[in-house]
């Protein structure tokens, strides 16, 4: 686990997540708890903190109406002490629906980049 001050820590949800999964499990396997939950939230948590977003347009599905309406967004995110630039598909509501692509970074400026850039 990642235990390190970075510029936007304040924006990383991880460290909620760990002292909440403490609490309802315990000490005992926290580590391999945490990484399930991890995985399996990960949109969702990089999503929750991200720093910026950038409107990127309708998105365009051309075999599926499920997300008709959506829009797709960039996001500078940080989780987990790492920068995260994801492609996201996100609803009316800017609700996240799905991630379409997600690049981790360990500095800013190369995750900054990458945001304004399309990487």
């Amino acid at each position: 686990m990642c235990n390190f001050d970075h510029p936007h820590a304040a924006f990383d949800r991880f460290p909620q997540l760990v002292r909440d999964l403490e609490t309802e499990f315990g000490r005992d396997g926290l580590d391999a708890v945490v990484e399930r939950f991890a995985e399996a939230e990960l949109g969702e948590f990089v999503w929750d903190g991200r720093i910026a977003e950038r409107d990127l347009g309708a998105y365009e599905s051309f075999d599926d109406d499920e997300f008709e309406g959506s829009d797709l967004v960039r996001i500078l995110s940080v989780f987990r002490g790492r920068y995260r630039v994801a492609t996201c598909v996100v609803d009316r509501s800017r609700r996240l629906q799905m991630m379409l692509v997600m690049n981790e970074f360990d500095d800013l400026s190369s995750a900054e980049f990458a945001f304004r850039n399309g990487a």
